[in-house]
């Protein structure tokens, strides 16, 4: 009897522990504008750029992690549903709509007659899709109303801890105006007809010149990445040759994770700049053994050389490279550090080979786009854009652009900014050491680079 009745006890139990499980794994009572969330489905524009379809795909991740509710996803060449949530431009009635003037990295939202739209040019469809279910997606049970009136809206940022500089090697002012002065196709293009930064919300100059005069990449990148001016060939030493903390270590040693990628060779001036230390540029051994260091020691990915010009190897190849190592160093719970730089633009530039130039624009454009869908999936998220120098003097003449020279130049560069902290950034040129310790004191450090001239922005 004992031993029945003990049985009996523990099929209880596990019946219960059963019961309880089952329960818990239920989907959720949960209901956006009187309907229930399962009765949704997710359209995204079939002809639209994927970013659209990536949107449709976070918010149907979302709402599982958050309701246990799965959406059917489907584009927008099939039979319409009762009720959807509409992602990008599409043919739906909701969509024609859903008409409102947005500027910069606006996006907009709609509800009408059961259904749901979000809107947002290229990329910025992210963020429309992050506020979506930041905002209105139950998390389990619960009632939420998405207006039934267009609404503007701007991303949500937070404070950062995740931080990515991106760097166009010898891109000027002219070289991200190019998109105004050519209507050539590009294969890998997303059919934009402006350089992504300008949608950015802060932009300013940054000054570039090196204690030898007019810069280098390699003085460029090391002002950059250390907060110090040092002398034209020297990678990540001052002028009297000795190694500087970059901002890689820096994060490192707070225990970010960090990256370092280029279009360029992992030797190139300005990735070495971001990850080793060396008296001459072109000591490419040297070089090789201090990035093997900086590996070894701080678990650095550096992952370089990608100068590719076809929609094959852009998406197969540079993407897949880039989303590889971006989902490497996210998944660091204390955030982390990356530089990517496009490196041709310079190279063109010194050829003066405009159309070229242009086409590593477009490149560099792509992978901004990237990083700006990460950043608005990740609101915690620095992103700024901006260049080691000018290369060329690239200037216009009766509506065309034409190169002065084939070097590099004291031109002063772009900088642009988004996240929290972004605005400090915002119409002002600063030195190029000031962006290092700026980002620096985002990380909480105040004592970063050299502080005896230009300390980081904002200190009083």
């Amino acid at each position: 009897m004992k031993r029945l009745f003990a049985f009996i006890l523990v099929i209880g139990i596990l019946s219960s522990l059963l019961v309880s499980c089952k329960k818990e794994e239920a989907p959720a009572e949960a209901y956006i504008n009187g309907v229930h969330l399962s009765q949704y489905v997710i359209v995204y524009d079939a002809d639209g750029l994927d970013y659209d379809k990536r949107a449709a795909e976070y918010i149907r991740a979302s709402v599982k992690a958050r309701t246990r509710i799965e959406l059917t996803i489907a584009d927008d060449s099939t039979a319409p549903a009762a009720h959807e949530i509409v992602v990008g431009d599409t043919d739906r009635a909701i969509s024609e709509k859903l008409d409102a003037e947005c500027e910069g990295l606006e996006y907009t939202i709609l509800a009408d007659s059961g259904h749901i739209a979000l809107e947002g040019d290229y990329f910025i469809i992210a963020a429309a899709a992050y506020f979506f279910v930041d905002s209105y997606v139950p998390n389990g049970d619960g009632q939420t109303t998405v207006p039934e009136e267009i609404k503007i809206h701007e991303p949500i940022v937070r404070e950062a801890k995740n931080f990515i500089v991106m760097i166009g090697d010898g891109m000027g002012v002219n070289q991200t105006k190019i998109f105004d002065y050519t209507d050539a196709e590009v294969e890998y293009s997303d059919g934009e007809d402006i350089f992504y930064g300008y949608l950015l919300p802060y932009s300013g100059f940054s000054r570039t010149r090196s204690l030898s005069g007019v810069t280098d990449s390699a003085a460029g990148g090391t002002a950059l990445s250390t907060g110090y001016k040092t002398l034209n060939e020297y990678i990540g030493r001052d002028k009297d040759g000795n190694d500087l903390q970059s901002i890689t270590e820096l994060a490192a040693s707070l225990g970010k994770a960090t990256a370092v990628m280029s279009t360029e060779a992992n030797t190139g001036a300005t990735p070495a700049s971001f990850s080793a230390h060396a008296l001459d540029r072109d000591s490419s051994g040297v070089i090789s053994q201090s990035q093997l260091v900086t590996m070894q020691t701080y678990g650095t990915v550096i992952d370089c050389g990608f100068d590719y010009y076809t929609a094959a190897r852009m998406t197969g190849t540079i993407e897949k490279h880039f989303n590889d190592t971006l989902a490497k160093v996210s998944a660091d719970a204390d955030g982390f550090f990356m530089m990517y730089e496009e490196a041709h633009i310079d190279k063109h530039c010194h050829n003066n080979e405009l159309d070229k130039t242009y086409r590593a624009v477009v490149r560099f454009n792509q992978i901004i786009g990237r990083v700006m869908e990460f950043a608005f999936y990740n609101p915690e998220t620095f992103v700024l854009i901006t260049a080691d120098h000018e290369t060329g003097d690239l200037y216009e003449e009766d509506g065309e652009l034409k190169y002065h020279h084939d070097d590099h130049t004291a031109n002063d560069v772009p900088v642009f900014a988004y996240g929290m902290g972004a605005e400090l950034f915002d119409g002002i040129t600063v030195e190029n050491i000031q962006i290092a310790h700026t980002l620096a004191s985002f990380m909480g450090v105040y004592d970063f680079g050299d502080q005896s001239e230009f300390s980081y922005l904002g200190k009083e």
